[in-house]
C-alpha cells in the first residue's frame, strides 16, 4: 500500500481535517456533508496507511478476510448487538 501525505489545506482546526467516507475518487464520492467526517490528523494518516482508499464495504471485507480468517460471524454479531442497543 502506498503512503499518503496529508495536505495542509485540508486542516479544519488544529490537528483536525476532513475525511471522505466514500473516497472522492470513487463513484458516489462527494463533498456532501454526510460524506465528510472531521477527524484527528494522525488517526486519518494511520487510517489511510492501513486501509488505503477503500470504501466502507471494502474495509469490512478486508478486515474479515485478512484479520478474522474469513469469519463473517464477527460482523453479524456486532450488527446484532448494535441493533439491540438502538431498539432500547
Amino acid at each position: 500500500m502506498r503512503k499518503r501525505r496529508l495536505k495542509k489545506k485540508r486542516l479544519i482546526d488544529e490537528g483536525k481535517n476532513r475525511h471522505h467516507i466514500i473516497p472522492k475518487s470513487r463513484e458516489n464520492g462527494t463533498d456532501d456533508e454526510d460524506n465528510i467526517a472531521i477527524i484527528d490528523v494522525l488517526k486519518h494518516e494511520k487510517y489511510h496507511n492501513l486501509l488505503d482508499n477503500r470504501t466502507p464495504p471494502e474495509i469490512i471485507e478486508y478486515l474479515v478476510n485478512y484479520f478474522w480468517k474469513g469469519n463473517w460471524g464477527f460482523v453479524f454479531e456486532a450488527i446484532a448487538e448494535y441493533s439491540i442497543k438502538e431498539i432500547k
